[in-house]
């Protein structure tokens, strides 16, 4: 089944007072173009996020965006063990020299590093829990993120196969219009042998090689030929998974190289030849729209 190339997700994780989230949205691009965005203490997990997404994408341009807070949101934290640490250094030195004064918490927690805001600073123990979770919260994001591109591009191979199904029945068209060229060209030019008055004595046989040269200028066997052949690697192309959109773009712009052909060969032959060029047309415009809707697909 192929995907789109666009898709949005959000998951979440907790582990107590822990919470992380990961969103991810991503938009057409010729490539795997991934931007990460993590909190700074999150920074090292970056290159494992881009391995994540590597695996899961082929191509797009794809933001992830990680976000980590504690429950209730920003506040204040104390480091504790360090200002125990303060409080019993005090209490000793006062014991040392004899006095009998507590320490002065107001003038504690002016000290660098008692007190933070909880909003991006984390404890060494706190770091080593949020990398699990933020991992599982990327895993649960980039599946569900695949989950609504595949959704998106059942929609979109269903439109693609239909207008493949157009081309090709056009193409049928051009094909019986085509089988009547030559039968066309023998009449026209009997006709106008018949306005000059040069058909007494005229040599079936040159006729003969006169209408097969003018067939051959005309004839759009192979470009029927490569396009229909090129009509069943797209459909096949379907049933893969694997830059399914790179290559039938590369298919559609092949095929719009054998209308394009098979149209100025078409005016060899002017009694079929405007039908030709309208089956043609209606070729040329569903491979735009083909290759539209290529540029949507993984």
């Amino acid at each position: 089944m192929i995907r789109s190339m666009t898709g949005y997700s959000r998951a979440q994780v907790m582990d107590g007072e822990i919470t992380v989230s990961v969103g991810i949205k991503s938009t057409n691009h010729r490539f795997l173009d991934a931007q990460v965005r993590l909190p700074n203490a999150l920074e090292a997990l970056e290159p494992a996020l881009r391995r994540l997404i590597k695996e899961q994408v082929i191509r797009g341009h794809v933001e992830v965006a990680v976000n980590a807070e504690h429950a209730g949101g920003a506040g204040i934290r104390w480091n504790r063990p360090l200002l125990q640490a303060c409080v019993a250094a005090w209490r000793e030195l006062a014991q040392e020299l004899g006095v009998s004064s507590e320490p002065d918490l107001g003038a504690l927690v002016s000290l660098p590093g008692i007190v933070a805001a909880e909003n991006g600073q984390w404890s060494q123990e706190e770091l080593a829990r949020l990398r699990p979770l933020v991992e599982k919260a990327a895993t649960e994001a980039l599946r569900q993120f695949n989950e609504a591109r595949s959704r998106e591009g059942a929609a979109l191979e269903a439109d693609v196969r239909h207008r493949l199904e157009q081309v090709r029945e056009a193409t049928a068209k051009v094909k019986q219009l085509s089988g009547r060229a030559p039968e066309m060209i023998r009449r026209r030019l009997s006709a106008r042998l018949d306005e000059l008055g040069a058909t007494v004595g005229l040599d079936p046989a040159r006729l003969a090689q006169e209408v097969a040269y003018l067939a051959s200028r005309s004839d759009i066997a192979e470009e029927l030929t490569r396009l229909t052949s090129h009509l069943e690697q797209a459909m096949r192309l379907l049933e893969e998974e694997s830059e399914v959109g790179k290559r039938l773009d590369f298919l559609l712009q092949e095929m719009n190289r054998e209308a394009n052909t098979l149209m100025a060969k078409s005016v060899e032959t002017p009694e079929v030849g405007l039908e030709i060029s309208r089956w043609g047309i209606e070729i040329k415009s569903q491979i735009e729209k083909l290759r539209e809707q290529a540029q949507n697909i993984e």
